[in-house]
């Protein structure tokens, strides 16, 4: 049985939903993986998993400047480009599926694969909690803009299910034809809070974790020296040494575990984190995202769950923490609001159209 998974290399977010996945797949399921994200990223969390890597990109994600700032007209015209190239490669991604007795295709979230999909009579299935086509509609300019997502709209109508997860776009149902809810499709890390805590020789009350992806984004480190009742850690390097912010290391650390450890994660809002933060009763302050739907999706969805903390972007860059901190240390968190078990449905929904 093969299975061939196309990944957007947006982020971290995607690959890592990804992995949990093929995490609950029997290992007798021959899988194909089709992303430019790092390889790196699913043998970390697939230790011992055969995978077959073939990089190849179908989608530009949302360009960005930094962590919370997208590039709306550079990245429509870099996706017109890359649009050009998969029409031009589409008899040649059908021949390889055919070629290499894929007997379904997962989309997280290019809309050109479940077009080859279709094109090759095999299943096609997205999963996901937004598509390009939510994302692009804010940066719509000219006719030819929206031509451009009409066409993508198509695309993924093809796809035989549409695998939504809570914490969706409020028009992600829009272009499929088919749809099925699933639960949270989240990654749990363990708690090591104590061998942290002996190996910083950490004393504070309170840990945070601060984390803002592939981008990164400058704040006024010196101004967190000021809150004495917390440690800071991070796996970047500040721009200044602050006594209470650290820096961890990846080959000590795993980003998975530190987050389940802390009482607080400080990032931007992404799918990934903030599912990471429910499934790991952890609180999450956050700052707002502009120009891109899903960080307003997500938003809404924690608010039932109850750990989300909003904190203005000057705030946030200037360091005035207090009143977040403190709300993030009195948050009641709702665990019974969401199933976090999606991996485990999502596995067995794509082994009853493999068979």
């Amino acid at each position: 049985m093969t299975l061939c998974y196309y990944v957007t290399g947006h982020g971290f977010g995607h690959a890592i939903r990804t992995a949990q996945i093929l995490k609950a797949l029997p290992r007798d399921v021959d899988v194909i993986v089709r992303t430019t994200a790092a390889p790196s990223v699913f043998r970390e969390e697939l230790p011992g998993r055969s995978l077959r890597f073939l990089p190849a990109e179908f989608d530009c994600g949302s360009l960005q400047s930094d962590s919370v700032t997208t590039l709306a007209r550079q990245t429509l015209d870099h996706y017109a480009e890359i649009e050009k190239r998969n029409n031009a490669s589409l008899a040649d991604e059908v021949a390889f599926l055919k070629r290499e007795g894929v007997r379904c295709v997962v989309s997280d979230i290019p809309s050109f694969p479940l077009r080859a999909a279709f094109e090759a009579g095999v299943p096609g299935v997205a999963i996901t909690n937004f598509t390009w086509h939510d994302i692009y509609q804010e940066y719509v300019e000219t006719d030819a803009d929206q031509a451009l997502l009409d066409r993508m709209g198509d695309e993924y109508r093809t796809a035989t299910v549409g695998l939504i997860t809570p914490l969706a776009t409020p028009t992600v149902e829009n272009v499929f034809t088919n749809i099925e809810h699933v639960p949270i499709v989240a990654r749990r890390g363990l708690d090591v809070g104590s061998d942290l805590r002996k190996a910083l020789r950490c004393e504070t009350p309170h840990l945070a974790l601060l984390y803002f992806g592939v981008w990164g984004l400058d704040l006024d480190w010196p101004a967190l020296a000021a809150f004495r009742d917390w440690t800071f850690l991070t796996f970047d390097t500040p721009s200044q040494s602050v006594a209470n912010v650290k820096t961890l290391s990846t080959d000590q650390w795993r980003y998975a575990d530190i987050a389940a450890s802390v009482d607080l994660v400080i990032t931007k809002p992404g799918y990934g984190t903030v599912t990471e933060c429910i499934a790991n009763s952890v609180p999450l302050m956050y700052i707002p995202r502009q120009g891109f739907v899903e960080a307003a999706a997500l938003e809404r969805g924690m608010a039932p769950w109850g750990g989300g903390i909003r904190i203005e972007s000057e705030a946030f860059l200037n360091g005035n923490w207090g009143e977040a901190l403190a709300a993030a240390l009195s948050a009641r968190l709702n665990s019974e609001v969401y199933r976090t078990d999606g991996a485990a449905v999502v596995a067995e929904r794509l082994l009853g159209l493999l068979a």
